[in-house]
């Protein structure tokens, strides 16, 4: 893939990764509230198997919606690659595709460390990414880490949720799609249609 689809690549990651987050946000909003006012946290959590201080039956629910919502990066890559009728993106553009996203959301989590008021930017930096880092805070509440053990897996957790969604929706272009995938024509024909 040259570099002049890299860009409309990377804005129809953005877009969907904008979708699904705020779809995410929405869907841990309606869950909590929901599960809040007809109890249905409680009944999940009784039929669990008895788990010390665990999460809440509403947590389940919402890092099943997460999870969810981060599987739905696979058909977003491929749909988008399809919309597009782009070829797959080769090493060296699938790593740029990778690590932009990464790194803005690793940068938005860092500038909270510097400043003194940094609450803002931390709940920016969740609302942003919300499948991914939602789903690592609800699993480590799943299970209950605490002390020196939650601080490594913290920044673990912070580098694995700036990864996640970019490289799934990579994997999702990768996904065979007969009509781009045998076609013979070359990159540059590609463009020069274009």
């Amino acid at each position: 893939m040259r570099r002049l689809l890299l860009r409309p690549s990377l804005l129809e990651f953005c877009r969907a990764h904008l979708l699904l987050t705020a779809l995410g946000d929405v869907a841990a909003l309606v869950i909590g509230v929901l599960s809040a006012l007809t109890g249905t946290g409680k009944g999940i959590l009784e039929s669990l198997p008895a788990q010390g201080a665990g999460p809440s039956g509403s947590g389940l629910l919402i890092t099943a919606a997460m999870a969810l919502c981060l599987l739905a990066y696979l058909p977003a890559g491929r749909l988008s690659r399809q919309k597009g009728g782009w070829p797959r993106p080769d090493v060296a553009d699938a790593v740029v595709l990778l690590l932009l996203p990464a790194l803005a959301f690793w940068l938005l989590l860092a500038i909270p460390m510097a400043l003194l008021h940094n609450v803002g930017f931390q709940i920016a930096a969740i609302l942003l990414n919300a499948p991914a880092y939602g789903l690592f805070v609800f699993l480590a509440g799943l299970l209950d880490l605490q002390g020196a053990l939650w601080g490594w897996l913290g920044y673990v957790g912070a580098m694995a949720a700036g990864l996640l969604p970019p490289l799934l929706f990579l994997t999702g272009s990768y996904l065979p799609i007969r009509d781009l995938d045998g076609a013979e024509e070359s990159i540059e024909e590609y463009i020069e249609k274009q």
